[in-house]
């Protein structure tokens, strides 16, 4: 009984490393983007991202993925830092995060075709 009650004890202590090891890698590719996460709304994002993309099922994940596509178009292809705060800020809280994301995506004046497409995606999902 004690040998099991150690393997099970040590299963969860490499499970814990491996999702502390998957965080940081995440962190760092985001940070690659964006660059330093600097502000409350910033960091907020960060940490919704992340444990979207590692605690989530496969639709969650997919989504998340798909909302930050969204914040790159916004903050690369048209240069809207506004509406990519906006939609950060959007994601953090506590609403539906698809509606949200559509709502910011609608009320962008010249859409790209990436945009279009993700906002398809998203209706999808």
């Amino acid at each position: 009984m004690a040998i099991l009650l150690m393997i099970i004890h040590y299963q969860k202590i490499y499970r814990l490393i491996n999702v502390m090891d998957l965080k940081l890698k995440i962190r760092h590719v985001l940070k690659e983007y964006y660059g330093e996460f600097n502000s409350f709304l910033e960091i907020e994002y960060e940490n919704k991202l992340t444990e979207n993309l590692i605690v989530g099922d496969y639709k969650t994940k997919r989504a998340w993925a798909t909302y930050n596509q969204v914040i790159l178009e916004l903050k690369f292809s048209l240069h809207d830092n506004l509406k990519v705060k906006q939609l950060q800020y959007r994601l953090t809280e506590n609403s539906d995060p698809n509606l949200e994301c559509m709502k910011v995506i609608e009320e962008v004046k010249s859409l790209t075709p990436e945009l279009t497409r993700l906002y398809e995606k998203i209706k999808n999902l």
